[in-house]
């Protein structure tokens, strides 16, 4: 699955789009997003820094070792993940619909695995919006800490296959490396893509999006971070916009026109993994009932939408993997769906197993991946 080009032809094809990759003794006109992207996948140091006299044993230092776990999780977890897709996925949904992702942190890596042909994304959670750092101006020290931090901060998607609420909130929020944005690209960029342009943009009274002066930083609900991104072998551009945002009950009262643009969203593919369980809970009826209003197909742990609320009289349900009690994390018994387990135990055609491991449980690989497809009216 590894999609990476070579720096050599990056900047072959940076050339051809546009995007002017100058020696240190020319003025600069670069692709700032994409000159970011380069660097802190190790692909290429920035050539917007003039300083010749700099000392790059930090860097590559870094280029050995920021993908040194990436081999492992690919021929663990991404190559599996992809098989699985083409073979059980893609046969029952259009997985160029819109993908709907609420609580998704930064998780650009899973959601494009599973859905590589979808051509706009929508990502919604807490953590901050985030910004790029002006690499041009920083010194060697501020690069070599950038990176340290950097790298620091993506460590739990190696391992876990998921980000840690507690500790986004100081990785991402500390002084160097700043909200969802750096790590969103990062994994653009891994996953063999070249980023167009980033822009902050509102969504207006009607619904429509409007450019951003200044972000506030606030659960606006209203604010986000739009980029545009393309395949390196493609021309066709895509679109991922984050919301920094509350989609409890409570936080859409105070954000009546983000409520009313979800619910315009229509025939969407929603995926939802590792989402502390929070749409089991009463305190999350409304996006609950958008996601189950609004999406053609449904792709969930079972963190996700519990059993219970899908009308098998309107949706087709298939199950992968095996159901075991939520992480000692979420010890509620509210949290256990006896019914799904029931389902699980029981087997059946529609019962399969799942070649992967991605979730809560990666200490012991006992994942499970839910599929619901929503009946024609034909059927």
């Amino acid at each position: 699955m590894k999609t990476r080009l070579t720096s050599g032809l990056i900047a072959v094809i940076l050339i051809i789009n546009g995007f002017q990759v100058f020696s240190q003794a020319d003025t600069t006109i670069i692709n700032k997003y994409q000159e970011f992207a380069l660097f802190v996948t190790g692909q290429e140091f920035p050539a917007s820094i003039t300083d010749t006299a700099m000392d790059l044993t930090f860097w590559k230092e870094y280029q050995a070792k920021i993908n040194l776990d990436w081999p492992s999780m690919d021929s663990t977890r991404l190559t599996p993940m992809a098989q699985w897709r083409d073979e059980e996925v893609n046969i029952h949904i259009n997985d160029t619909l819109f993908l709907f992702y609420p609580f998704s942190g930064p998780d650009f890596l899973h959601a494009y695995i599973l859905f590589p042909n979808s051509k706009e994304y929508l990502f919604l959670a807490q953590e901050q919006l985030g910004e790029v750092p002006d690499l041009s101006k920083m010194k060697q020290k501020d690069l070599a800490d950038y990176l340290d931090k950097f790298y620091y901060s993506i460590r739990d998607i190696y391992m876990r296959s998921y980000f840690i609420t507690g500790r986004m909130n100081t990785d991402l929020h500390n002084a160097r490396v700043k909200g969802v944005l750096p790590v969103i690209i990062f994994f653009m960029a891994q996953t063999g893509h070249e980023i167009n342009n980033v822009t902050y943009e509102y969504v207006a009274g009607d619904g429509s999006f409007k450019p951003l002066a200044s972000v506030t930083g606030r659960f606006s609900a209203t604010e986000c971070v739009n980029i545009s991104f393309k395949p390196q072998d493609s021309d066709k551009m895509k679109t991922l916009r984050y919301f920094r945002c509350d989609i409890s009950d409570e936080g859409f009262v105070s954000t009546p026109g983000f409520k009313s643009y979800l619910n315009s969203l229509e025939d969407i593919n929603t995926y939802v993994k590792s989402a502390s369980y929070l749409l089991h809970y009463g305190t999350f009826n409304i996006i609950r009932n958008i996601i189950l209003e609004n999406s053609k197909a449904i792709l969930q742990d079972d963190t996700g939408i519990p059993y219970k609320y899908f009308d098998l009289t309107k949706w087709d349900a298939f199950l992968y993997g095996v159901y075991v009690k939520p992480i000692e994390d979420f010890p509620s018994p509210y949290l256990m769906q006896s019914d799904l387990k029931k389902v699980y135990d029981s087997g059946g055609d529609n019962v399969k197993s799942l070649p992967f491991s991605l979730g809560y449980h990666w200490r012991t690989g006992d994942q499970n991946q839910m599929m619901f497809i929503r009946k024609t009216e034909d059927e």
